[in-house]
């Protein structure tokens, strides 16, 4: 007979449960642009310029349309991340300033 078999794939990495140890990359990027950090805003273009531009490309169907969309949401996040209530809703409110703005 067997024994069983601890489930360790439920952990997390390093053990630690519930949020414990671990940085949110969104929560330290609002951060960042909250502080008006200098690299904070070229961290939101490599972190979400995809993620926009698709949503951009899906919205208004034209590429050049589309990269136009995503560098006035980006830069629009960038200005007014202060507005922003919550970091648990930063993709959301991304989002919805891409939707705006396309």
């Amino acid at each position: 007979m067997s024994t069983p078999m601890q489930d360790t794939a439920a952990s997390p990495p390093g053990g630690a449960r519930g949020g414990t140890g671990r940085v949110d990359p969104e929560a330290a990027l609002v951060e960042k642009l909250r502080r008006e950090e200098p690299d904070a805003p070229e961290q939101l273009v490599a972190t979400f310029g995809d993620r926009v531009y698709r949503l951009a490309i899906r919205i208004t169907g034209n590429e050049q349309d589309a990269e136009e969309v995503t560098q006035d949401a980006l830069w629009t996040a960038a200005r007014k991340i202060h507005t922003l209530k919550g970091v648990s809703a930063f993709g959301a409110w991304l989002d919805r300033i891409t939707d705006n703005t396309a």
